[in-house]
């Protein structure tokens, strides 16, 4: 991140001298949210038809992983769970007719407590088997294959939200006298020819004392999904 801002700082300082005049700046579009899919169990890919630059909704099942074992060991758990809650109810009826003492019924509760952590934590694992995308967007690169047999933690998709894009850029810290959070500024992105109307979102709150200049993040709609996370455009401020 570091070398980012330092290299668009280079960047900024390069066209601010031909454009000091115009308040403009040169700016990169991020995104907010990129992140690497892993998956929490082991075991077989069954499912995984996404391929780098595909879109997907949000909550759409990615992947999935063979969920035979898992599941029989979610039932099993079930059944000695419903062993255990016979033995508890009939434990607590003989407490009524001082047939057994509380430390019995107490055992009986408890047994029964720690069976149904274990049915919790078996069906947390089934759920496990489908891994679905947290936000809306496209797949950056496909990590893993179908077929494959994977280990807990093991990376499957970095993926990108195509909704929630920002534009980053840098401008001299002298612009902080009449710049503020929630100006309005023009985008024009570069690989598409078109403006786009924002307002600042985030002023840094440091200076960087060797440039003498400042970081700025606003956010940008993206209806049609044209835009993408690596183009490039010039912001133009209104003083």
């Amino acid at each position: 991140m570091k070398f980012f801002f330092n290299l668009l700082s280079i960047i900024f300082m390069t066209n601010l001298l031909l454009a000091e005049d115009r308040l403009q700046s040169r700016a990169v579009i991020h995104s907010f949210d990129r992140t690497i899919l892993s998956s929490e169990i082991g075991g077989k890919i069954v499912f995984m038809q996404k391929n780098n630059g595909d879109y997907f909704e949000k909550n759409e099942t990615l992947v999935k992983i063979d969920c035979d074992i898992y599941s029989a060991q979610r039932d099993k758990i079930r059944v000695k769970r419903d062993l255990l809650k016979t033995k508890y109810d009939k434990t607590k009826q003989l407490s009524t007719l001082n047939s057994v003492g509380q430390f019995e019924v107490k055992t009986a509760e408890l047994e029964l407590q720690e069976q149904e952590i274990e049915l919790k934590i078996a069906s947390m694992n089934v759920e496990r088997c489908d891994i679905k995308a947290p936000f809306s967007g496209r797949v950056v690169e496909k990590i893993a294959s179908k077929y494959q047999n994977i280990k807990p933690q093991e990376e499957l998709f970095e993926i990108i939200s195509t909704n929630s894009l920002e534009i980053r850029t840098v401008v001299p810290a002298n612009w902080l006298s009449w710049l503020k959070i929630g100006d309005e500024i023009s985008v024009n992105i570069d690989e598409l020819n078109i403006d786009i109307k924002t307002k600042i979102l985030q002023i840094d709150s440091v200076v960087d004392p060797k440039s003498q200049t400042v970081n700025l993040r606003a956010k940008i709609e993206n209806p049609n999904n044209k835009i993408i996370a690596g183009m490039s455009g010039t912001v133009t401020f209104n003083k």
